[in-house]
């Protein structure tokens, strides 16, 4: 199943220029970012002030937190990144999406910016592994356990994630 995975970046406090994947450089996004890598085909950023980013595009500016945002600005921001990433669905006949988002951003991307439906109407059925686990702590446990179970498989896309939040199968 051709799989698109969404990695929500964090604040990133650096001023300069520098790739997206070695700005947001976190322990937390690069373990999302690890686990989007082996499940997914190609996964993307979600920057608060860059919307939809690929992981080596070069970008610079100081990136907040996505709660810091205005809620007219979360909303604005979720309708834009759902319509790219619709698009990007569309464009390469991705059959899944997988959101590795905290709540407030998963929120606002399915109530602001429609994105199950939209997804769904791009032809793919969107996956949040994250909901229902718990605060950031538990998160960044269950990724622990995702990279452990994946790097000692012989084939790490093989224990694929559910559409159940935070099971496998």
């Amino acid at each position: 199943m051709e799989t698109l995975g969404l990695v929500q970046a964090g604040a990133c406090p650096f001023r300069g220029r520098g790739t997206a994947v070695d700005r947001y450089a976190t322990a937390f996004f690069t373990k999302k970012a690890e686990l989007a890598e082996l499940v997914c085909d190609e996964w993307v950023v979600l920057s608060e002030r860059h919307g939809v980013i690929d992981p080596d595009e070069e970008v610079e500016g100081v990136d907040r937190e996505f709660t810091e945002l205005e809620p007219a600005a979360q909303a604005r921001w979720s309708m834009e990144v759902v319509s790219d990433v619709a698009s990007h669905v569309r464009k390469h006949e991705y059959e899944r999406v997988i959101v590795f988002a905290d709540r407030p951003m998963r929120d606002a991307l399915k109530e602001r910016g429609g994105l199950l439906s939209r997804i769904a109407a791009a032809g793919a059925e969107t996956v949040e592994p994250l909901a229902g686990i718990g605060g950031r702590e538990r998160q960044e446990l269950w990724l622990d356990e995702q990279l452990s179970i994946r790097r000692d498989a012989a084939d790490p896309t093989a224990a694929d994630l559910e559409s159940t939040p935070g099971e496998l199968s």
